[in-house]
């Protein structure tokens, strides 16, 4: 069981709806091998563990030389989260994954909620994914479900209006605590008017509405609309349970680093031309910086820990 004492040093987990989380493209890494790494959303929020809930919409299982893994997704009101468990992570969260896929497979409509660590990364052509890597899955309900839209819309409210009053700021931290922006935020705020410029608020606040209509029950959730989001499916070979991924990545690693480290695209690729997979030789990637293995020097470039 885990301490107290160690429960208290994780991130808080953030209240947020998937539209936010998913359409971020900025990761604030620690520059200690240790330190937390962040997500900085539009809006402000940073983002290391957050409060995922949904409609299941996808639950599929894959095997490889790592074993077995998980992905899936689930839908609230705005959009999608993505999420993967693999078999580094606890054994309880794996028979969970079994439970949930036996239910999709069923096709029986579940409502979750996840407690989660945040994750990205980078695809081929430059565009950013973001993921979750799942620490809690409880399946809730209706009543539950609204309850904690309640809760993420509330908290996004709050990072749109502090968001908002910021704009007619001098942009540093001294003008902003002045102006009783909430510490909390002062960070993330400069950080993503920094990296992603002025933004328009005003669709997150319909996105707010659209949640709370359906926690109210005016909405169903099952009539949302398909997602227009792409999703990326992994291709397959006959090999690939013979394949070690974690001596490929680290012999390719070995041979190819820099002062910066390894680019995680070319990690991949060199995984994938040795007739691994796509999706595999990314979640091997993510298991071993977990693990302690790898750090992740900037984002998207790894060294070994040695």
């Amino acid at each position: 069981m885990q301490s107290n004492f160690n429960r208290a040093k994780r991130q808080p987990a953030i209240r947020i709806l998937a539209q936010e989380y998913s359409e971020s493209t900025l990761k604030q890494q620690g520059s200690g091998e240790f330190d937390p790494a962040f997500i900085i959303t539009k809006l402000g929020a940073k983002v290391n563990r957050l409060v995922a809930m949904g409609l299941l919409e996808l639950m599929e299982r894959r095997e490889s030389s790592s074993g077995l893994f998980w992905t899936g997704r689930i839908r609230d009101p705005t959009g999608l989260h993505f999420f993967s468990i693999g078999t580094f992570q606890p054994e309880e969260l794996q028979i969970q994954a079994d439970e949930l896929l036996a239910r999709f497979q069923q096709e029986e409509p579940v409502l979750i909620m996840m407690v989660a660590k945040s994750s990205m990364r980078q695809g081929d052509d430059g565009s950013i994914f973001t993921g979750l890597r799942p620490e809690e899955i409880v399946i809730i309900n209706s009543q539950q479900y609204a309850n904690l839209l309640v809760e993420a819309s509330d908290a996004t409210l709050k990072r749109i209006e502090s968001y908002r009053n910021s704009s007619s700021l001098e942009h540093d931290v001294s003008s902003y605590k002045k102006a009783g922006i909430p510490p909390n935020l002062i960070e993330g705020i400069l950080l993503s008017r920094e990296h992603y410029g002025e933004i328009d608020s005003e669709y997150h606040k319909l996105n707010v509405l659209r949640s709370l209509a359906i926690a109210e029950g005016d909405t169903n959730q099952t009539e949302l609309q398909e997602s227009k989001e792409p999703i990326e499916t992994p291709a397959t070979t006959d090999d690939s349970n013979e394949i070690n991924y974690k001596s490929l990545i680290i012999e390719y690693i070995q041979q190819n680093s820099s002062s910066n480290g390894t680019d995680f695209e070319s990690i991949v690729s060199h995984c994938i031309n040795n007739k691994g997979e796509r999706e595999t030789s990314e979640i091997t990637i993510e298991n071993m910086v977990e693990d302690g293995e790898l750090f992740e020097v900037k984002f998207g470039w790894y060294k070994l820990v040695t």
